[in-house]
């Protein structure tokens, strides 16, 4: 297939995910107040105080910021549900342009000033507040990105699953295993400078190579920013490669197909890690690429993306929500509004929300994915994620909508082949 792209579509999405808006209180549900408890940060009778970590401006804005949207509407619900007794959330939002510096500040704005009880990341920075956010003991879910803090620290919670602590030597062979069950034989893998980036691509040479196939070229050597490939299709190409796996979000990957077309190469595989957006799959260029994603497809239908549906029309009516991120947005306020019914309503802390909800074994978010075992994902790479396809300009689930899984991990350079039950849960 040859690789094209709408410029003009392209910015579109990127812009769309920047507006942003505060949960607002709904009307009372006629309960009685909380009983008075010890004093707690952002607990008071009336309200759970909750922030928000992620990038509103910067070139990772484009990537992250619709975030917001899913938080917002999926705390809604919970507002407007009484889902959390007589308390409702009170969302307060920070920017941290994906920087590192602003990272940490921002989190220490929201724990010291803002007095939050918790704090929901979506950023490709969260490495930086990772300590920090441990040490004072706040909880903390969203998505992890690769960030290895995630997998670290035992106060956060990736929505679906951890990482790995010792990325150079333990890791998945899944991406191996898709791209030869897709007849892919030479792999080029494309990343970005930022560590998490840096850790998938090492992390996918070592997985095609297990698999039997071969990496003929790879880079980390870009930067969020890089919008020009000239040259790194032009290296794909002298490569002689028929796969390509990216680390990059979808206007990164968009641009690259676009050098692509240009160089006129073709290629039997093309992976991309993001960049799920109902919208994408109708650029010129995208038709045959496969997206990973660690939720069931909307095109299934699943329990969680009615909500979610219901809910993102609802509060945001002007905002595009067909697409991974303001979903992963949703589903990070979900795992930690299972936190906060896991500490107890009636007194939640800090303490019990971290400590309780990492006991939780069977968490789905109402269907969104398999049942997470929070204890047995944490430290660990992803065994199974969920592909989709486009086809005929639509997005078509693969593997009959079921995830695919890691036919083995390696530990140190051992390979285990692993079994039903080991998958099970992780």
């Amino acid at each position: 297939m040859k690789f094209s792209q709408s410029t003009a579509l392209i910015i579109a999405i990127a812009v769309s995910t920047i507006g942003l808006g505060q949960t607002a209180g709904n009307a009372g549900t006629g309960r009685p107040a909380a009983k008075t408890c010890k004093s707690e940060p952002g607990i008071t009778p009336t309200e759970i105080k909750v922030g928000g970590l992620y990038p509103t401006s910067g070139p990772s804005a484009q990537s992250f910021a619709a975030a917001g949207d899913g938080i917002q509407a999926r705390f809604a619900k919970a507002n407007a549900e009484g889902e959390l007794g007589s308390r409702k959330i009170v969302f307060t939002p920070a920017d941290d342009a994906a920087d590192p510096a602003r990272n940490i500040s921002a989190a220490q704005q929201l724990v010291e000033k803002d007095g939050v009880f918790g704090i929901i990341e979506v950023t490709n920075a969260s490495d930086a507040s990772g300590a920090y956010l441990n040490k004072e003991k706040i909880p903390v879910t969203g998505w992890h990105v690769g960030n290895q803090a995630w997998g670290t620290y035992k106060n956060m919670f990736s929505f679906r699953n951890s990482v790995t602590t010792d990325p150079e030597g333990t890791y998945a062979t899944r991406i191996g295993d898709l791209v030869k069950s897709y007849g892919g034989k030479k792999v080029a893998v494309i990343g970005q400078s930022s560590a998490s980036s840096t850790t998938f691509v090492e992390q996918s040479e070592k997985a095609i190579n297990s698999a039997g196939l071969k990496v003929v070229y790879k880079t980390t050597a870009l930067t969020p920013a890089d919008r020009d490939f000239t040259a790194v299709a032009e290296k794909i190409k002298e490569s002689g490669a028929d796969s390509v796996l990216t680390g990059m979000d979808l206007i990164q990957n968009a641009a690259l197909n676009q050098a692509l077309t240009q160089a006129n190469y073709p290629l039997k595989v093309v992976i991309f890690p993001g960049g799920y957006d109902k919208r994408a799959a109708g650029i010129p260029g995208m038709e045959g690429v496969i997206f990973s994603i660690e939720f069931k497809p909307f095109e299934e239908n699943p329990p969680a993306f009615v909500d979610y549906e219901k809910w993102m029309k609802q509060e945001l009516p002007d905002q595009p929500y067909l697409g991974q991120i303001p979903y992963i947005g949703w589903l990070s306020a979900d795992t930690f509004i299972e936190g906060l019914k896991a500490a107890g309503l009636e007194c939640p802390t800090r303490a019990a929300f971290i400590k309780n909800l990492r006991k939780v074994k069977g968490y789905d978010a109402n269907g969104a994915f398999e049942p997470v075992d929070f204890a047995k994902v944490f430290g660990n790479p992803l065994l199974c994620a969920f592909y989709v396809q486009v086809v005929d300009g639509a997005f078509v689930p693969q593997f009959d909508g079921k995830p695919f899984c890691t036919k083995a991990i390696v530990t140190k350079g051992k390979l285990k082949k692993l079994t039903p039950a080991d998958i099970k849960g992780a």
